[in-house]
C-alpha cells in the first residue's frame, strides 16, 4: 500500500504543479498585457508589478488547480484500468480518500503560507511601490488616505495622508480633532511626518489651529518645525489600508478589524473576510473530495477530456458560490461564520453524500 501511496502522490504532486504552472502563465501574460496597455509604465516597471502579483495568483487559482489535476489523473487512471487494479491489490474507497484528503491538507498548507505570508508582502510591496511611482496612494489618488481614530473623551482623531515620499516618509498630514459630538476643536497640518515608534509620530513644518470652547473665544493658531503627535495609527496599521481585506494575513486583518471596533467602526464585512481567509486553504481539501468519485466514473463513458473540463467548472461553480455566499450573507445579515462556511459546508456535504451514496456501493 505505501507503494501505491507514493505513486499515487506523485502523480498527483505532478499533475498539480503543471496545472498550476499553466494557470499561472496563463493569468501571468494577461496581467502583463493588461499592465502595459493601462498604466502606462515601461516595461521593466510593469513586468515588476506582474510578478509581484504571481503569489496572490497563485493563492486564488490553487483550489481549481488541484482540482483538475486530481481529475485528470484519476479518470486517467480509470481509463487505463490502472485504478482498477490498484483496487484489487486493496485500495478501497476509504483508503483512496484518506490519501487525496492527505494530499488536500498538503495542498491547503501551501494555501496558507501563500495567503498569510508571502502574497501579503508582495502586495504590500507593490502597493508602495505603485504609491511611490504615482506620488500618492493608489487607492485614493484626489483625496489621500484616511484614518480615523479614538484616543478617549474629546479626542477623536480623523487623519488623512496625502502623499508618500519616495523614503517611505508620509506626506501631506492633516489631523482633524473632534469631541463627543463631532464638533471640531483643532486642526493639525503637517509637510510631512515620520513614525518614532510606541504609537509617536514627529510632524514637521506643522500649523495648528485650535478652536474656541465657545462663541466668545479665539482661535489659536501656531506654527512649529516639529511636533510630537500621540496616536495609535502605526505604519503597521497604515500599510495594511495600503491592502484590500481580501490581501492581508490573518494576523494583519484581526488586527484591523481591532482597530475598526475600537473605533466604533462597521466590522462586519472585514470578519466575513477573516472568516473566509481561514475557511479558503481547506477549499483544497474539498477539491481533493470532489475529485474522487471521477476514479470511478466507468472507463468507457466519457473521454477524459470531458472529465477534466467537468472538473474545472465544479472548481470555477465552487469559487462562485462563495462569492454569492458572501454577498448574500452581507445582504441578509447571517452571521459571518455561516456565509464563509456555507460553500464548504454544501460541497463537502454533497462530495460525501456521493461518496456514500455512490463510491462505496461500485
Amino acid at each position: 500500500m505505501q507503494t501505491l501511496s507514493r505513486y499515487l502522490f506523485r502523480q498527483l504532486a505532478g499533475a498539480t504543479a503543471l496545472v498550476l504552472l499553466v494557470f499561472v502563465g496563463l493569468l501571468f501574460f494577461l496581467d502583463v498585457l493588461n499592465q502595459l496597455s493601462n498604466s502606462g509604465q515601461g516595461f521593466a516597471q510593469a513586468l515588476l508589478q506582474v510578478v509581484l502579483q504571481v503569489p496572490s495568483r497563485a493563492y486564488q487559482v490553487i483550489p481549481i488547480a488541484v482540482l483538475t489535476a486530481a481529475v485528470y489523473v484519476l479518470a486517467g487512471l480509470a481509463a487505463s484500468s490502472e485504478f482498477t487494479v490498484m483496487r484489487m491489490a486493496g485500495l478501497s474507497p476509504r483508503m483512496a480518500l484518506a490519501q487525496l484528503m492527505a494530499f488536500g491538507l498538503l495542498c491547503a498548507a501551501l494555501v496558507f503560507v501563500l495567503g498569510d505570508f508571502i502574497s501579503p508582502a508582495a502586495q504590500r510591496l507593490q502597493a508602495t511601490l505603485q504609491a511611490r511611482s504615482a506620488g500618492h496612494f493608489g487607492n485614493a489618488p484626489d483625496s489621500g488616505l484616511w484614518v480615523r481614530n479614538r484616543e478617549g473623551p474629546r479626542n477623536d482623531q480623523m487623519i488623512n495622508i496625502g502623499r508618500v515620499a519616495a523614503s517611505g516618509q508620509w506626506q501631506d498630514v492633516r489631523i482633524y480633532v473632534l469631541d463627543d459630538s463631532a464638533q471640531l476643536l483643532r486642526t493639525v497640518r503637517a509637510q510631512s511626518g515620520t513614525y518614532l515608534g510606541d504609537g509617536n509620530w514627529m510632524l514637521h513644518d506643522v500649523e495648528s489651529v485650535q478652536l474656541p470652547a465657545g462663541p466668545q473665544g479665539d482661535i489659536l493658531r501656531t506654527h512649529a518645525a516639529q511636533l510630537e503627535w500621540h496616536t495609535a495609527v502605526s505604519p503597521a496599521v497604515l500599510d495594511a489600508l495600503l491592502l484590500s481585506p481580501d490581501s492581508m494575513s490573518v494576523f494583519e486583518l484581526w488586527r484591523y478589524i481591532d482597530h475598526l471596533r475600537a473605533n466604533g467602526q462597521a466590522v462586519q464585512r472585514d470578519q466575513l473576510d477573516l472568516w473566509r481567509k481561514l475557511l479558503y486553504p481547506f477549499s483544497a481539501v474539498i477539491m481533493m473530495m470532489l475529485a474522487l468519485p471521477f476514479a470511478y466514473l466507468h472507463a468507457r463513458s466519457g473521454q477524459l477530456s470531458w472529465k477534466v473540463f467537468a472538473g474545472i467548472m465544479l472548481g470555477v461553480s465552487f469559487i462562485l458560490m462563495n462569492t454569492l455566499a458572501s454577498r448574500l450573507g452581507l445582504v441578509a445579515s447571517w452571521p459571518v461564520w455561516l456565509a464563509a462556511a456555507l460553500p464548504y459546508l454544501l460541497y463537502g456535504g454533497v462530495a460525501m453524500g456521493f461518496f456514500v451514496w455512490r463510491v462505496q456501493r461500485h
